[in-house]
């Protein structure tokens, strides 16, 4: 093998492994950003997302429903596979909370019904409308998965709680909060990323499935 031709292949080794640790396009989600999350937390966040190769839709939080309503809307049209409320805090030790919502499905597929909250259309459902408070339920199997992976990669349990940051997303969703100090971020994101992956791969696993049983 001549020199080029040997350099050639190290070359592409070295890019095959480098990029093993990286995600695919395809890995893409959004990120909410909770009032009380530390400025630079949230940049070292962003940083160490683009770093992974995640293609992530950031929206900073709002207390006031309306406007809220209007962040979850452009959340729900993208192609963003889940979303992902994050408060970021500095403290003396490592602390992790990860929650989903407390809503479970509907038995009736969360039809409008007269006298309900405001509701958002859903575009896998035909003419039904799901009450915004609903559409978290609707989410809850994949939800749970997302959270159990979170949590598994933290060593924490699962919270069952309502969320605000939460109502109006029309795709799977879970609150994750960390506090640590500076120096322990980078590790604490490290989790964060693994805990995402694992939920992604097994995805990957069971729509392969559902393929296969087709």
């Amino acid at each position: 093998m001549g020199c080029k031709a040997t350099l050639a292949l190290l070359v592409a080794v070295v890019l095959f492994a480098a990029g093993a640790e990286f995600c695919s396009g395809a890995d893409s989600f959004a990120a909410y950003q909770v009032t009380g999350t530390d400025p630079q937390f949230w940049s070292m966040t962003r940083d160490f997302l683009k770093e992974k190769g995640y293609e992530v839709l950031y929206q900073q939080g709002e207390s006031d429903l309306e406007r809220h309503l209007e962040k979850m809307s452009r959340i729900n049209r993208s192609p963003a596979k889940f979303l992902l409320a994050m408060e970021l805090a500095p403290g003396p030790n490592k602390s992790v909370l990860v929650a989903m919502t407390d809503r479970k499905e509907q038995g009736s597929g969360g039809v409008l019904q007269k006298d309900t909250p405001p509701f958002a259309p859903d575009a896998s459902a035909g003419r039904r409308f799901f009450a915004i408070d609903d559409l978290q339920g609707k989410y809850s199997a994949d939800s749970g998965m997302l959270a159990d992976s979170v949590a598994t990669s933290f060593q924490v349990k699962v919270k069952h709680v309502p969320l605000f940051p939460l109502l109006g997303a029309n795709m799977p969703g879970i609150f994750l909060r960390i506090e640590c100090k500076q120096d322990a971020m980078r590790e604490m994101l490290g989790l964060l990323h693994s805990g995402i992956q694992n939920y992604l791969r097994r995805d990957i696993s069971h729509e392969r499935q559902r393929q296969g049983e087709r």
